[in-house]
């Protein structure tokens, strides 16, 4: 008798484990409109490297640089970040205008903040621009319909996504975030991608109509790829308007280095910190 009760017991166990195991890896994907656009995603993911290496990364390390006139008198951003991989914490350096910004994890906090942008969307900003195919496979993402088209931005036909969330991503971003994936029909790179920002904070600052719900399309497109320790990373892009006929800004991303050092101390708010307490949705 006990041994037929040890044995339902460590199937019932085993089945728990089992239901557990699938729910968690549900849970993990992303949701794809069709059997298509997982193959394409899949595809791409590959072209750039594949996922698993990306995954195991402990730190990304870059500097990135931004111009446009859009930025008056200064017209570059210049920053330094450090990514934490495994919990997407970072910290960024400003040399140009002596700003520092720290996201923890949950919370957001600069230093003599001198950027127009809130701290607490600034945070993600490039570390999405230079890692958005690996990040369709975050949780809460939506893939949808897979189509094959023509854009007088590339050379050969695209496949066109939309990826969207169905949960807020992160602080500094929105439920209601979009990025309409690019990818190339012949080499499956990400080429480019158009995105909106529905962030509400961002929102005010560009004064966007309070009956708008995002700012948008920018149609981003990715000019140069390096394959840096066997990943394919777009370092120069540009930002155009969606018809292609106006050239917003300029961006470069150098110095990426993985698996430096991690600054534990600039997880610990110095006493002149301030806080960002903006949220996803417009006040």
């Amino acid at each position: 008798m006990n041994f037929i009760q040890d044995n339902i017991m460590k199937q019932t166990t085993f089945f728990f484990i089992s239901i557990f195991l699938l729910t968690v890896g549900a849970l993990s994907q992303p949701k794809y409109a069709s059997k298509e656009t997982k193959e394409v995603i899949q595809k791409m993911i590959e072209a750039h490297g594949g996922y698993d290496k990306w995954d195991q990364m402990k730190t990304q390390s870059f500097t990135t640089i931004m111009h446009s006139e859009s930025l008056g008198l200064l017209r570059f951003w210049i920053n330094d970040q450090v990514v934490d991989m495994q919990k997407r914490r970072s910290y960024q350096d400003w040399p140009l205008v002596r700003s520092k910004m720290t996201f923890d994890g949950e919370k957001v906090w600069s230093v003599d903040w001198r950027v127009g942008n809130p701290p607490g969307h600034q945070h993600s900003v490039f570390f999405y621009y230079l890692n958005l195919p690996w990040l369709t496979q975050d949780d809460h993402v939506t893939l949808g319909e897979s189509s094959l088209m023509e854009h007088k931005a590339f050379d050969n036909k695209v496949y066109k996504v939309v990826m969207g969330f169905s949960k807020v991503p992160t602080v500094g971003k929105s439920i209601k975030d979009t990025y309409t994936l690019f990818i190339d029909s012949q080499s499956y790179l990400l080429v480019g991608y158009e995105y909106t920002v529905a962030y509400g904070p961002m929102l005010d600052i560009m004064k966007v109509p309070k009956d708008q719900e995002y700012f948008g399309p920018v149609l981003r497109k990715n000019n140069y790829f390096a394959e840096i320790e066997g990943l394919q990373f777009p370092l120069l892009f540009t930002s155009h308007n969606q018809e292609y006929t106006e050239l917003y800004g300029d961006h470069v991303i150098y110095n990426l280095e993985f698996d430096l050092p991690f600054d534990e101390s600039r997880m610990t708010p110095p006493e002149n910190a301030v806080f960002d307490p903006s949220l996803d949705v417009r006040k």
